[in-house]
């Protein structure tokens, strides 16, 4: 798949949302504060100024330094799956390793969702308003809005692959919690699955003044047997835009002229086959 470097897909939509009188207009009167070693951070195009200098500036470009197509725990052990779902990710990855991959919603255009994209190589530009914080993501023009009222999603809320995300500060550290995911998608790009229960709790803080931190805990009781913490990093990259990014370009992925995909199982394949072997179970 191409991916031509130039400009900031969802560029359009994200100031149209968010230009007002009340983003700064004049940098030199709204200057991104410096941290201890004097590198400058922050980026007053990007963050309201009605937002209290009590609250981090996270605002800004930040490129991936983490990234990894395997998402595990923390603490080194291995995941911690349900029998189902040990089954599952066996079966995915010998069907890989055989050439005939299962559904990838990547691989035919689709988000990567929640948690995926949290540890995609992808680069990262965060908007800050003091209702909303945007994280837009170069990989499949992809934007995550959190809503800082912190208050759970309407009743009518369809989960959607990005999920619905709200969040709130506790010190200097952004807590968002995700819920309303779809089960579409998987954890990371081996293949571990996720059922539509899932909840992603991020911890987002500095822990440098030119590196984000995004702590990460994914609780999901129909599929592993205890919640399990995982962890991405960015760096502060001020001269960075966000490039266009064309998946459909040069797919050789997508639907066949019958509109069958060419990775065999369906994209909740993972979701029907723990229903099934849960209707087994004595």
């Amino acid at each position: 798949m191409r991916q031509p470097r130039w400009c900031i897909a969802t560029a359009v939509a994200l100031w149209a949302l968010f230009s007002s009188a009340a983003f700064a207009q004049d940098s030199a009167s709204a200057a991104p504060p410096r941290g201890s070693l004097g590198i400058t951070t922050g980026d007053p195009a990007r963050r309201d100024v009605r937002i209290p200098d009590s609250v981090p500036n996270i605002s800004g470009s930040w490129v991936a330094r983490s990234s990894n197509r395997t998402i595990m725990p923390l603490d080194g052990g291995p995941s911690p799956f349900l029998p189902w779902a040990a089954t599952y990710f066996d079966e995915r990855a010998a069907a890989e390793k055989a050439g005939t991959p299962f559904f990838d919603t990547n691989a035919s255009c689709l988000p990567s969702g929640v948690p995926r994209v949290l540890a995609v190589p992808y680069p990262i530009d965060i908007v800050q308003t003091p209702t909303l914080t945007v994280i837009s993501i170069e990989v499949m023009h992809s934007f995550r809005v959190i809503h800082m009222d912190d208050k759970p999603p309407p009743a009518d809320y369809t989960p959607s692959y990005l999920g619905y995300s709200r969040g709130h500060w506790e010190g200097d550290t952004l807590v968002v919690t995700t819920t309303g995911l779809n089960a579409y998608t998987q954890v990371d790009e081996e293949g571990r699955p996720k059922s539509s229960s899932m909840t992603v709790t991020e911890r987002i803080r500095k822990v440098a003044p030119d590196f984000l931190e995004n702590t990460f805990t994914l609780d999901d009781p129909n599929t592993y047997s205890r919640p399990w913490t995982a962890r991405s990093r960015y760096q502060w990259a001020p001269d960075y835009h966000l490039a266009e990014y064309i998946c459909e370009e040069n797919n050789r992925n997508k639907p066949d002229a019958t509109g069958k995909l060419r990775h065999g199982q369906g994209g909740d394949y993972a979701e029907r086959k723990r229903a099934a072997t849960k209707a087994k179970a004595p």
